[in-house]
């Protein structure tokens, strides 16, 4: 590897400074590296151009100029129709023109954009024509599929081989009934924890308390362990949307209170209460309560795993390989 130039990537439209943001980049330096055999340069400067410019949905978005408005206009009365494929006229979020290759990351609930994207790597499970791989969020934050990663919000690692097995419960070690860390109240959010609060209290931490100064990654794993159930609501209902709170609530050893799409299969249903499962959100208070008054059930729950496979970077690496060709060292 040293005898080759190293690959250049570069990160922008990213929710924190790259610099600050070290799980993203490090997991994103080695899996590129392992996927095309090279080694990887990070570069900070936002001009001059790189082999890779790495993209994702924050900062400033792709606003469709009046010069791409009027092409799209006029491509409407032509007998092709209007040019889908990319290019400046696409009104999705396009790729920067520093880099040789682009690639689009998102772990949250946004499609990739249309457009002249080399790579996606997303939640979404479709291949968009070969472009896509299934990398969720909870892959890069709260496991160690690359590389041993403390889980951001949680203070602790969370292993693969920790979530394929089963553990302990214990029942009455657990005074209290649910806690939520919620940083934002979306609407489904706040009726699932008006109705909850008719079996037993809900503490709630994070923004919507305005008590952020008690959410501390630490504090979030010690507080996780008083309470029978977490409840971990995915921010949005999309086939394969899963981020870290389902292994963050189950790591702290309570019974996870979720609402997501685990469309690809890794989860254990057994070791959590998904309100997907249930035909009302009034069904599955219920049986929320019948679990959290029976000593038996809720051991039973707790105690599974989380995981029901193990996850594979395999066809992450293959797209990577297959989508970046020229860059791979053989």
């Amino acid at each position: 590897m040293s005898k080759v130039k190293p690959v250049s990537i570069r990160f922008s439209r990213w929710n924190n400074p790259i610099q600050e943001d070290v799980v993203s980049r490090k997991f994103f330096s080695k899996l590129i590296s392992v996927a095309l055999n090279r080694e990887v340069k990070v570069v900070y400067e936002q001009h001059g151009k790189v082999d890779i410019g790495i993209e994702s949905v924050y900062g400033p978005r792709y606003v469709p100029t009046l010069k791409s408005r009027a092409s799209r206009f006029v491509q409407s009365y032509l007998p092709r129709g209007i040019e889908f494929s990319g290019g400046f006229a696409t009104p999705n979020q396009q790729p920067t023109d520093n880099a040789r290759f682009s690639l689009f990351w998102t772990g949250e609930n946004e499609r990739p954009p249309e457009g002249m994207w080399d790579v996606y790597l997303s939640f979404d499970l479709h291949s968009f024509r070969g472009r896509n791989a299934y990398l969720p969020l909870w892959w890069l934050t709260c496991s160690d599929i690359l590389l041993p990663t403390p889980a951001p919000y949680l203070g602790k690692p969370i292993t693969i081989k920790e979530m394929l097995s089963p553990r302990k419960a214990d029942y009455h070690s657990r005074k209290k009934f649910c806690v939520a860390f919620i940083g934002k109240a979306y609407p489904f959010r706040m009726h699932a924890l008006s109705a909850l609060s008719s079996v037993g209290k809900v503490d709630v931490f994070g923004g919507i308390a305005r008590n952020t100064f008690q959410t501390k990654a630490k504090e979030k794993f010690e507080i996780g362990q008083q309470y029978k159930f977490v409840f971990c609501f995915e921010n949005d209902l999309y086939p394969g949307y899963v981020t870290e709170k389902a292994p963050e609530a189950w790591a702290t050893g309570a019974v996870p209170l979720y609402w997501g799409s685990d469309s690809a299969g890794y989860f254990n249903d057994k070791a959590m209460l998904n309100l997907t499962q249930s035909s009302s959100l009034e069904s599955y208070v219920e049986l929320v309560k019948k679990v959290y008054d029976s000593k038996e059930r809720w051991e039973k729950i707790a105690s599974q795993p989380l995981l029901q496979r193990s996850p594979s970077l395999a066809p992450v690496i293959q797209v990577l390989r297959d989508r970046l060709s020229p860059l791979v060292k053989e």
